[in-house]
């Protein structure tokens, strides 16, 4: 029994300086192991012969940096003031380059939050359209409810008249439709404004939302804009909203619109 418990020293020894494999016959590193690690203390890293290694301190992550030599280090991480514990998950923006055009008055009624998509040619219900290329999903893992969404919305809207004499107004509104997994499309936020001047006047609109209190699930999220009061008669205008209607003053690459979205999840 003692030649044999020798004879294992010897053997551990030998290779005490190459690389040590557990559950496998050929190691690739220093220590090499064929399996799951359970480490019950710290982990420290980059200690030397006389000086243990750092085990970081509280609130640290682990990070490797490198691509050729990697170098593994415990780091800090600052979260963005405001925002508490959360952190980005998804973050796109869209581009719709096709626009709308309105040549009648719409409603002028008050808008309703949570109410549904419509569409209409009269002047009661609100005669909604969507920026087909302003339309994004992303989706809501944590559970906690302390995720949220916010959107930024930038178009231009810009008014024309067949015969252009005097200035003249067109009133309109964008809004921010949500629907999550299969329920309904509901409007969440909404901004009306007016267009003033001679044929041509433009000007850009701007619609920042923050959608709170998230639960689990997929959203799809969609700007739309509608017609309010374009006038009547002699002093009717046409109104284009993410697309020019006099090219004198305006394109469409000045004139498309944009919705970034950005979500925010419990890390």
């Amino acid at each position: 029994m003692k030649t044999i418990y020798t004879s294992f020293l010897l053997s551990f020894c030998a290779f005490g300086y190459s690389q040590v494999g557990i559950k496998t016959l050929t190691p690739e590193k220093t220590l090499d192991v064929n399996g799951g690690l359970n480490i019950r203390k710290e982990f420290r890293l980059n200690g030397t012969d006389t000086t243990k290694g750092s085990a970081g301190t509280d609130g640290q992550i682990f990070s490797v940096t490198g691509t050729i030599l990697l170098s593994d280090e415990y780091k800090s991480i600052k979260i963005a003031d405001g925002t508490g514990s959360l952190t980005y998950t998804y973050l796109n923006t869209t581009t719709d380059r096709t626009g709308m055009k309105f040549s009648t008055t719409g409603s002028t009624n008050a808008y309703l939050l949570n109410s549904a998509f419509t569409t209409s040619t009269n002047t009661t219900t609100p005669n909604w359209a969507k920026l087909s290329g302003n339309t994004d999903t992303f989706s809501i893992t944590d559970t906690t409810k302390k995720s949220k969404a916010i959107l930024s919305f930038q178009t231009n809207a810009q008014i024309a008249r067949a015969t252009p004499s005097g200035n003249y107004s067109a009133s309109f509104a964008c809004g921010i439709y949500v629907k999550k997994d299969s329920g309904p499309e509901e409007l969440k936020a909404v901004r009306s404004d007016v267009v003033r001047g001679d044929s041509g006047s433009y000007k850009i609109f701007n619609l920042n939302v923050t959608l709170d209190n998230l639960d689990p699930g997929i959203y799809t999220v969609s700007a739309a804009c509608s017609n309010r009061n374009l006038g009547s008669g002699t002093d009717l205008v046409n109104l284009g909203v993410g697309t020019p209607v006099d090219l004198t003053f305006m394109n469409q690459d000045m004139s498309q619109s944009t919705m970034t979205v950005t979500v925010l999840q419990p890390y």
